[in-house]
């Protein structure tokens, strides 16, 4: 969320603050620009605040000047500009070159007056420097005091003190880092840089080098106390950091809370290997909340299953989409994530050994996979070609489709957002209320749970669903992706009789929407 500060200050993204004035529009004529836009060459606001003051104030005795002559003097208005830098102290020699010396006599006092000022502050922001340097020196000195005296080409030599970088810094080279790298999508850089900008304006635009455990548990501390979606809802905006947590708000979930501690984590365990940083740990790794009091997702139930295919769509066997009759279907059948069976191609159907396959991938565009493990080939449940799924995928190829759902948009969420808020009003329909722990994913955990139940290990149920293996020799073993191997395992699951007799056959059904 956005960080107020004073007015007529604006921070660099390299954090230095700059001060920034309007020229009014009555007296731009007078002017080669609309704004005065200058360095103050520092990152700390109290500083740049009495800089952006002083300047202010002077700036607009300036204004005031210009208009008093402008009314009384209009036949003698200067015919050369008055040509005003972001570089302050070349003014009154701009003044001088524009041979308006005599006219504009008490311009030239008052922005000389600021350009005063601004030196005053200027060297005593340099003498403040100078003395913070020599207390790190001494410092600096007595640790190396040891090692210094056997050292004889060394002694007396001071090493010059490094500036650390700002967070702000970091963060731009992460962005650029993930982004040369493919890493980031416009949705998950939006989501990381939400992330860094809250926890700036928590903890500050610091060096690196202050940044440890207080300002971490600083951050931690702030987020156990504010509300979630802070920049979507219009009553915190403008709002500092500490006005928003003293409204008392309901406190964001542990889960995002865990997120946010994740991307940051990842942030400083980037400039780790950055000698850049200087960086010799993460202040912010470890710190994740108990997430045992938390509402995890849970599989349907057989009562529940009864109730979502029990539904008028399949009692009256008409549908608005494809989707609406396929998804749930797929879902329960193949362990598959919502987004990787939206984003399905036709392409992605193939019969390897003589048993059909759908390769779950992000080889097309705008396909996404969460991770490199959830890239796999699962074979197609025999209660899928029961219903007609192989059928329906080459109806569609006959029709010149490329894609399962051709109608479904891509998003910054991928090809599963609509589905999704379908699916939701959906399941409300059927009386399923639980908002968190009974969604779509919810199928997918069905099919898991199911599978060692029928005594299927783990590590042959993780290539299926896109787990990592528990065990280096199931990676290797399941490496090959033999469909042969993996089929009976899918079969395994086989869902209730009370279920499945609510399930009618692809051809039995109308689909008001032919390409939904």
């Amino acid at each position: 969320m956005a960080i107020r500060l004073p007015s007529h200050l604006h921070r660099a993204r390299s954090g230095i603050l700059h001060f920034r004035i309007a020229i009014p529009p009555d007296l731009r004529e007078h002017f080669s620009t609309h704004e005065i836009y200058r360095s103050l060459h520092t990152a700390s606001v109290h500083e740049a605040a009495m800089a952006a003051q002083t300047l202010s104030i002077d700036l607009k005795r300036v204004f005031t000047a210009l208009r008093q002559q402008s009314m009384s003097d209009q036949k003698n208005a200067p015919q050369a500009p008055l040509t005003v830098f972001s570089n302050l102290p070349n003014v009154r020699e701009r003044i001088r070159q524009a041979g308006i010396v005599v006219r504009l006599r008490e311009q030239e006092i008052a922005l000389g007056q600021a350009e005063d000022r601004l030196a005053e502050l200027e060297e005593q922001r340099v003498r403040d420097r100078a003395q913070h340097e020599r207390e790190l020196a001494l410092v600096s000195q007595a640790a190396r005091a040891a090692p210094a005296a056997h050292n004889s080409a060394g002694a007396g030599r001071r090493e010059p003190e490094k500036r650390s970088p700002l967070f702000s810094e970091l963060i731009e080279d992460y962005k650029r880092d993930r982004l040369a790298a493919n890493k980031w999508t416009p949705k998950t850089q939006d989501e990381n840089l939400a992330v860094y900008k809250l926890c700036i304006g928590i903890i500050g635009d610091l060096p690196i080098s202050e940044i440890g455990e207080d300002q971490a548990l600083t951050y931690v501390e702030a987020l156990k106390k504010l509300p979630p979606n802070m920049n979507k809802i219009p009553a915190y905006r403008g709002k500092t950091i500490s006005e928003i947590i003293a409204l008392n708000a309901a406190p964001m979930a542990t889960r995002t809370i865990n997120k946010s501690l994740e991307r940051v984590s990842s942030l400083f365990k980037f400039a780790i290997f950055k000698p850049k940083y200087d960086l010799r740990y993460n202040p912010f790794s470890g710190r994740s909340l108990d997430e045992s009091d938390v509402q995890q997702r849970e599989p349907f139930t057989v009562e529940e299953q009864v109730l979502l295919f029990g539904a008028a769509e399949h009692a009256g066997r008409q549908y608005k989409t494809a989707y609406n009759y396929w998804l749930p279907l797929m879902g329960l059948l193949t362990g598959a994530r919502l987004n990787e069976l939206c984003q399905l191609h036709l392409s992605d159907f193939n019969v390897i050994g003589g048993i059909d396959c759908i390769n779950i991938q992000d080889a097309e565009d705008g396909q996404r996979v969460k991770n490199k493990s959830a890239r796999r080939l699962v074979p197609v449940h025999d209660k899928l070609i029961e219903v007609g799924l192989i059928r329906y995928v080459e109806r569609l190829r006959a029709q010149g489709h490329d894609r399962l759902f051709p109608n479904l948009e891509l998003t910054e969420d991928g090809y599963g957002k609509m589905p999704s808020r379908w699916f939701g009003r959906f399941k409300k329909r059927c009386g399923i209320m639980e908002k968190h722990t009974k969604v779509f994913h919810s199928f997918r955990h069905t099919f898991i749970s199911s599978l060692p139940n029928n005594d299927v290990p783990e590590t042959a149920i993780a290539p299926i669903v896109g787990h990592e293996g528990m065990l280096v020799t199931s990676q290797v073993y399941w490496n090959v992706r033999a469909p042969v191997k993996r089929k009976p395992i899918v079969d395994r699951f086989q869902p209730h009789p009370d279920v499945w007799r609510l399930i009618p056959i692809f051809e039995d059904v109308e689909i008001m929407d032919t390409l939904g």
